[in-house]
């Protein structure tokens, strides 16, 4: 447990600066570009993620559960085998794609009615074969446990998009336009980031195999790539549907739907996603130290995940109440822009099911059950459809997050419903329900005192609700059983 603590108190460390960097860039960038502009970026990457979840998809996490499982059984030739058949068939992928939309780019016309949106897609398309070595050898880093490689390469790609995006802005801007900037920045970044990994990679001993791992590659990576192909189908969807249906049926202009999209996607959600820096660090750490367990034959693997579930729960009750309660505040004060605050106070109801389906997918491809989630994840996507073209036509912009919750709540139950087949003794207990419907009560307690408090200033009255959220919430983990005491909190560290 020792092990687990630092490796997780790495990788949280470096991601909270690492996405604080992003955070700050991101509400800098949508400042500077506005919220159309943001729109027109947020469809253009969701077709790029698309046919890059071809190229890299699941090939990531396959490759890091391999490279835990030979680790731990002094496999290496297999190892080098494994990295060097990730790598062959992420960047044959990859090349083949860019290969295709450089020969014949008319076919851009049938994706993107917006010619910005094309230059642009024209523009990242190379970052293809950059992000494909560096998600195979990041991956490799990530099995054998090496987290400060791991997260520093994600930080050294951050600082290096934040300074190249600032050097196109201010030093050239009269040759770079400002809505392509973005564009050239993490075109450049990327490269730059796959270049630094490459060095690091057989800087630390890495080496080439023989491709002879394909099938197992394949078969393990196959389901995850399915399942990130269809989320990337249905962000283009979604980015399609949504400003339709919000014109066609909701009464907006073009423009407004666009923006309206622009605020979603490109101001929201990255906010609702903050969690993620937390949870998503004990999710890095748990894939390879499950599946070294898994593979060393440890039967004892349902208390680990029950921890994670526990402390995935905790974090996503704190935020929820914090944008619950205090969201049209942080819009504003972030973004100036009301919108996005009240959009974000009735969002904040997605970060639950958001974080705990995230915990219960992470753990099951730990497993090597990544079809499982693939399942969870279509059942969850038929939600999704059904509520983008429904909902938005009765709740505006607000259907879209109602829309994803009811995505999340789907594919969750169908994730805990697989666990509960792997581990039929259970993972959990029943503090999750009383934890949220503290939180909830504490959410409408600390709304009431924003409301009040909003007279004086937005900032002044996050200073106030923030401390009083703090001060409940630590009572309500208390009340709930979340909280140990101090002695128990060490030993629970030291094992």
């Amino acid at each position: 447990m020792k092990k687990i603590f630092k490796a997780f108190f790495t990788v949280t460390s470096v991601s909270v600066v690492t996405r604080g960097i992003s955070f700050i860039f991101k509400i800098f960038i949508s400042r500077e570009l506005g919220a159309e502009v943001m729109g027109v970026y947020q469809i253009c990457f969701s077709v790029f993620a698309m046919f890059a979840a071809l190229a890299a998809g699941g090939i990531p996490v396959t490759l890091s559960r391999i490279t835990a499982e030979t680790q731990a059984l002094g496999d290496l030739k297999a190892q080098r085998s494994a990295v060097t058949t990730a790598m062959m068939i992420s960047l044959m992928i990859s090349m083949a794609v860019c290969t295709l939309f450089y020969s014949f780019p008319s076919i851009l016309d049938l994706l993107f009615s917006d010619a910005r949106c094309r230059k642009l897609f024209l523009i990242i398309l190379p970052t293809m074969i950059a992000t494909s070595v560096y998600a195979v050898i990041r991956s490799w880093f990530w099995g054998r446990q090496n987290y400060f490689v791991f997260s520093l390469s994600e930080a050294a790609d951050e600082i290096i998009k934040v300074a190249v995006c600032a050097l196109m802005i201010f030093l050239l801007a009269d040759l770079v336009a400002l809505e392509y900037s973005l564009a050239y920045a993490i075109l450049i970044s990327d490269f730059i980031a796959a270049g630094l990994l490459i060095f690091l990679f057989f800087k630390s001993g890495g080496r080439a195999g023989a491709p002879t791992m394909c099938a197992p590659i394949l078969r393990s990576a196959a389901p995850l790539t399915v399942t990130r192909l269809c989320g990337s189908l249905m962000a283009v969807f979604v980015s399609l549907a949504l400003p339709a249906v919000l014109t066609g049926a909701y009464g907006l202009t073009s423009a407004e739907a666009t923006a309206e999209y622009g605020r979603a996607s490109g101001m929201v959600m990255p906010l609702l996603l903050a969690p993620s820096s937390v949870v998503g660090s004990l999710s890095v750490v748990m894939i390879p130290e499950i599946a070294s367990r898994n593979a060393g034959g440890d039967k004892n693997l349902s208390s680990a995940i029950r921890r994670s579930a526990d402390f995935t729960c905790a974090v996503a009750c704190a935020a929820f109440i914090v944008f619950a309660s205090c969201g049209d505040q942080i819009g504003n004060l972030l973004y100036a822009d009301e919108k996005v605050g009240s959009q974000l106070s009735f969002a904040a109801f997605i970060v639950l099911p958001l974080s705990l389906n995230s915990m219960a997918a992470t753990s099951l491809n730990s497993l090597g059950r990544e079809s499982r989630t693939f399942f969870s994840s279509a059942a969850g996507y038929l939600f999704l459809a059904a509520g983008i073209l429904l909902l938005p036509r009765f709740m505006g912009i607000y259907g879209y997050y109602t829309a994803f919750f009811c995505y999340h709540c789907a594919s969750l139950f169908c994730n805990v419903m697989q666990l509960k087949r792997v581990f039929p003794q259970g993972v959990g207990h029943g503090k999750y329900s009383a934890l949220i419907a503290v939180s909830c009560a504490v959410a409408l307690f600390v709304g009431a005192i924003s409301s009040w408090t909003r007279g004086l200033g937005d900032l002044l009255s996050c200073l106030i609700c923030l401390p009083v959220a703090a001060l409940l919430y630590f009572v309500a983990l208390r009340l709930t059983g979340y909280m140990p005491k101090p002695s128990l909190l060490i030993g629970y560290i030291r094992k």
